[in-house]
């Protein structure tokens, strides 16, 4: 038990400092109307395998990124549709990416079970910023950012998708045909 306390405090005192820097921080959480295209801003996040993914480096796919935590009950019901999406899509020029506002360990431990087979991104303070960056108001999850190949913000959403949704959503965005290599 007594070493366990000092673990435990230094967790909740690295939980009250990330809680603190989202809150504090001077981070732009304005987005323009909705009938404006605009550019997806530069966007740089840690990879869940230790590497680095940026925005720009997927130009050319159409990318979901889809914000999410292992607490989080509506972003678990939402995965299978998101893990099937990139299975059926991918060969199309889809890439969803799953940013996660939580511990990597705890990630890490719920992957096999979720099957999910697309780039995970950490790093809570990153991850954050990037969520306020892609237009987040409300700062709940899931909250989900659809781009288009020339890197234009298609559509922001709070809350999960269906099935028939996100298909939808993805048939309408993606060529017929999968792109030449």
């Amino acid at each position: 038990m007594k070493k366990i306390l000092p673990l435990l405090l230094v967790a909740l005192i690295a939980g009250l400092g990330g809680f603190m820097a989202y809150r504090l921080l001077p981070i732009s959480t304005t987005s323009p109307p909705n009938d404006e295209p605009i550019l997806a801003p530069e966007l740089e996040m840690a990879t869940l395998d230790g590497g680095r993914l940026a925005l720009s480096d997927l130009r050319g796919k159409l990318v979901l990124v889809n914000f999410w935590a292992t607490w989080c009950a509506p972003c678990l019901k939402e995965i299978p549709l998101l893990v099937e999406a990139q299975d059926s899509y991918a060969s199309r020029g889809l890439q969803i990416l799953g940013p996660a506002m939580d511990d990597p360990e705890q990630v890490r431990a719920m992957l096999g079970r979720l099957r999910i087979q697309y780039p995970i991104l950490t790093g809570e303070l990153s991850v954050s910023r990037a969520m306020d960056a892609l237009g987040d108001t409300l700062g709940a999850l899931p909250f989900s950012v659809l781009i288009s190949a020339d890197g234009q913000v298609i559509q922001r959403k709070h809350g999960e998708y269906e099935r028939a949704e996100l298909a939808e959503l993805i048939e309408a965005h993606l060529p017929a045909q999968p792109p030449p290599p």
